[in-house]
């Protein structure tokens, strides 16, 4: 079996958010979405969605707070990376694009990161999940 194929069963299923924080290059830690909630589904035909919110959120901010999208998946041939090839989305801007994530396995928990830079800043979103 290929480390892609091996990656790919592992993945395959439903996974529970366990943590989402944020850590930038001098070592702080954030926490964007405080006891956020969330699901991350993968199928083994390559489709994949994806939710995060932020409880408590006020009606009048329902968006904000809010990540959800769709649309298929592909393993890197190294395997530590996934792409997420957005089918659909909340976010208008993400429709048609790609959300690569850099993968790795901690025990049975999947941690997916990506960093991202914003205002000449540059912080890495860590999301943690567990299976279901």
């Amino acid at each position: 079996m290929s480390r892609v194929e091996d990656i790919k069963r592992r993945i395959v299923g439903q996974w529970r958010l366990v943590s989402y924080e944020t850590r930038d290059p001098n070592g702080r830690r954030g926490r964007p979405y405080a006891d956020a909630v969330g699901r991350i589904d993968y199928s083994d035909r390559g489709h994949m969605s994806g939710q995060v919110m932020r409880p408590g959120r006020r009606r009048e901010e329902a968006a904000a707070g809010y990540i959800a999208y769709f649309g298929t998946y592909s393993i890197a041939p190294d395997g530590e990376s996934i792409t997420h090839h957005v089918e659909g989305a909340l976010h208008p801007a993400w429709v048609g694009g790609d959300q690569r994530r850099a993968m790795t396995f901690d025990g049975d928990r999947l941690v997916l990161s990506a960093t991202v830079e914003r205002g000449g800043q540059t912080v890495t979103h860590v999301i943690t999940w567990e299976k279901l």
